[in-house]
């Protein structure tokens, strides 16, 4: 068997080379040298006579090979790790507070069920949750108030770490119910700006955002007949026939799921991403329970 000839060393390294996606990073978090990496890395493409990196002007490229054997093995890794922690509970307990700042539905629907079942494993661990828009986390993390974060895709300060851990689909979509009052519908500028609008805040810089993204129009200036930061306020009046407006994908389906008839309007054929990214102040030391934390959301996210 091809397990007989590996040992989980080089699949620990691998992960992490594949995760970073460099070969200094992965030597920086696993103690190692470079080259100690580098000959693990080539060691395991020996035994499975497969490139899994690609070196590209000094950058690490992994290959879909890698691809297919990181989606295989990440899961089962994370599995293997919570397992020896278990069984060294007594000798490993973590205790201690984390505070992190969360966007309120992303935070709702992901973040938090994830922080609910690592906090049930981990009895010591306490969490201070503050749910706030990207600017006031932002905030927060440069005068330590917050111990991390998860943000989307909002210019941070340039001291601010981001270690990106997945996206969203962002959807212009509106009520059937309003649809019915403008249709018929067109894929087109001219009927984009007859209707009325709800957005985050006053300027629409995720309205604006979209548009520029779907026709590559950059100075529309939408109707605004509302203007809130709050996913479930925006939702209700969408929902009410006020107007469209632009909802994360995850909110979408939970609308749907409750029985309410959404519209998702088309624009171009490439949908709209949204960036969520892990949040931390570059520089500042983490205690043993916030990196725990943090490696367990990335695994799991990711």
């Amino acid at each position: 068997m091809i397990i007989d000839q590996i040992n989980l060393n080089l699949i620990r390294v691998f992960e992490v080379v594949y995760r970073t996606k460099s070969m200094t990073k992965a030597a920086g978090e696993l103690f190692m040298t470079q080259s100690g990496v580098s000959q693990n890395i080539k060691n395991l493409e020996e035994i499975l006579d497969v490139v899994l990196f690609d070196r590209i002007k000094q950058r690490t490229v992994p290959t879909y090979k890698a691809q297919e054997l990181y989606k295989s093995i990440s899961h089962h890794l994370s599995g293997i790790e919570e397992g020896l922690v278990e069984l060294k509970e007594e000798q490993r307990t973590l205790k201690g507070n984390i505070s992190i700042g969360l966007p309120i539905e992303y935070g709702n629907n992901v973040i938090l069920p994830l922080l609910t079942k690592w906090g049930k494993g981990h009895p010591g661990i306490n969490f201070k949750i503050k749910y706030g828009h990207a600017t006031a986390v932002n905030q927060a993390l440069l005068e330590g108030e917050l111990d991390l974060a998860i943000v989307d895709s909002f210019g941070m300060d340039k001291q601010i770490k981001l270690e990106r851990i997945g996206d969203e689909i962002l959807s212009l979509c509106s009520s059937k119910s309003y649809i019915n009052k403008v249709s018929p519908i067109k894929n087109n500028m001219k009927f984009y700006e007859k209707l009325d609008y709800i957005d985050y805040v006053e300027d629409a810089p995720i309205l604006r955002q979209w548009f520029n993204h779907h026709f590559g129009v950059k100075n529309f200036a939408p109707k605004i007949r509302a203007s809130l930061m709050n996913v479930q306020g925006m939702s209700k009046m969408i929902v009410e026939g006020m107007g469209i407006g632009i909802l994360p994908n995850h909110v979408v389906e939970k609308l749907k799921e409750q029985g309410e008839k959404i519209h998702i309007f088309k624009g171009s054929d490439s949908p709209l991403h949204n960036a969520i990214s892990l949040a931390r102040l570059e520089g500042r030391t983490g205690s043993p329970v916030l990196e725990e934390t943090i490696s367990y959301l990335v695994h799991s996210l990711r």
